[in-house]
């Protein structure tokens, strides 16, 4: 009979996530970099980060765009996100213009909801009335950070008193909240984003994403970096604040739904990234880390009876488990002076968490 070694942080800390993550809609993403952005933030440059230059949507064809995902898509509910502006400081016609081409879809049941973003200090009454009527269900906050000194380095042109009362206000009209933070920026320090991430927790969004700050070329943190005043965070420090604030959002039920820049063709150009932690994988350098440190001291201690080991883990796990370019698994052979380590897909039992056997 084989041995084996159980994850109890995994059983009694993620089922409640497994199944918010389930429930995902499919979303149908309508890019608007800038759009309603009537202030330079010092990091940004939203057409390079987004991959989508400034584009001349009408409602043809937006119509045209989110039907060409309904006939293409088999997964429910669907989402249309508008992505990459400040929405509400749109002028009303130009919200109309967006939100009123979805609303035959959502008349229909082909779509279910509308997901927008916005500044924390870009939230009224009127408007959250508005987007109430239209179908919005999601609203994401830029918040970025919640310590003052590092949002006025970032010349974010707000205070956390703005994030936590936009945070609140939009939860009281009955919308998902979402936050937005960024870790590593100007004046940033460990100590600061983690007090960020527990003040982040106490206002109870639904999610959150993480984008550590990289250097985009053309922006003042470019110039900031070029004359020595900036320093961006290593890829090993950025990975490592991650997690930590991943391990605090799942202790306290929150889903981190996104860490890192999504990858494009633009913002992956020779030049486009200055410096700082980028890596196209971030969110699986991350979740690799994390199950690093939860499968070692089983091995370890299974490695005491055999030098062939299996990790069992749910299909979906695996990847993670290995780690990018199987780093974990190059690691724990060459540390435990295994002869061999196979992962093993177990869908049954173990989804919760992993199971180490040896033999």
């Amino acid at each position: 009979m084989e041995d084996s070694f159980f994850d109890p942080y995994l059983i009694s800390h993620i089922p409640h996530l497994l199944k918010k993550m389930k429930n995902r809609p499919l979303i149908i993403p309508i890019f608007i970099p800038q759009e309603g952005c009537h202030h330079r933030c010092v990091y940004c440059d939203q057409p390079t980060i987004s991959g989508v230059s400034q584009t001349s949507w009408n409602p043809s064809s937006i119509r045209a765009h989110v039907g060409n995902y309904l006939d293409n898509c088999s997964r429910y509910p669907v989402q249309v996100a508008f992505y990459g502006g400040s929405f509400t400081l749109l002028p009303e016609t130009r919200q109309r213009l967006f939100l009123e081409p979805v609303q035959e879809f959502l008349k229909q049941g082909l779509v279910h909801s509308l997901r927008l973003s916005t500044r924390p200090d870009a939230i009224e009454a009127s408007n959250l009335r508005f987007l109430q009527a239209m179908g919005v269900k999601t609203i994401e906050l830029g918040a970025q950070s919640l310590c003052d000194q590092v949002l006025k380095a970032a010349a974010r042109g707000h205070s956390s008193r703005e994030v936590c009362d936009a945070a609140l206000q939009v939860q009281q009209f009955g919308f998902e909240m979402g936050l937005q933070l960024m870790p590593g920026l100007p004046r940033d320090s460990r100590e600061i984003f983690l007090s960020t991430v527990d003040k982040s927790i106490a206002l109870s969004p639904s999610f959150v994403r993480l984008y550590p700050t990289v250097v985009i070329s053309s922006t003042p943190l470019e110039h900031l970096y070029r004359q020595g005043r900036y320093r961006p965070l290593s890829l090993t420090q950025a990975v490592a604040w991650c997690k930590e604030a991943k391990q605090r959002f799942a202790a306290a039920g929150i889903p981190v739904i996104r860490m890192g820049l999504q990858p494009s063709v633009t913002l992956e150009q020779p030049g486009r990234i200055v410096a700082g932690p980028y890596h196209p994988a971030f969110g699986q350098l991350v979740l690799s880390s994390i199950w690093s440190d939860r499968i070692s001291p089983a091995l370890k201690k299974a490695s005491l009876q055999s030098q062939r080991l299996r990790i069992h883990a749910a299909s979906q796990q695996l990847a993670d488990i290995r780690g990018h370019r199987n780093d974990n698994i190059k690691k724990w052979l060459a540390e435990l002076n295994l002869t061999s380590l196979e992962t093993v897909a177990s869908d049954q039992g173990v989804e919760e968490g992993f199971q180490v056997t040896v033999g």
